[in-house]
């Protein structure tokens, strides 16, 4: 995962206050201490609590504005899991095709060592498929 990704992941946590920026988490740290598979799931863990949280506000009063805070906070951490996962898959979409350039950079070169024998034609054969006419010539 490239520090850009992580960038632009964190930029979605971040939110701007009066007095500055807050973040709602600190992710470029997380991934230091405990890589990116397990932030990822450690932020679909708190998003599944927020949308908890979310419904018991919703059933209290609807017209409060924590319920605006917490979809502005779900929605930011929705896109930063969806940039970490697809900056995940981009690295590993981009691994496996310098593993197949190089798998078929290998083969051309080993290409004159492959034996085809199990594949040989057979030099009595004259090509031209052989079915019974009648019942009897049938073998069981």
């Amino acid at each position: 995962m490239t520090k850009q990704v992580i960038l632009e992941a964190q930029e979605y946590l971040t939110i701007e206050k009066d007095d500055g920026y807050k973040r709602i988490i600190d992710i470029y740290d997380l991934i230091k201490r405990h890589g990116p598979n397990e932030v990822i799931r450690f932020l679909k863990d708190y998003l599944r609590d927020k949308e908890k949280g979310l419904k018991s506000l919703i059933l209290m009063d609807k017209t409060q504005h924590r319920v605006d805070q917490y979809v502005a906070t779900m929605f930011r951490m929705h896109m930063a899991i969806k940039t970490l996962e697809e900056g995940k898959e981009v690295k590993s979409i981009a691994w496996s095709k310098q593993r197949a350039k190089e798998s078929s950079q290998l083969h051309a070169r080993n290409r004159s060592n492959h034996s085809r024998s199990r594949f040989g034609k057979n030099g009595g054969h004259d090509a031209q498929n052989r079915f019974p006419c009648e019942q009897s010539q049938r073998v069981a």
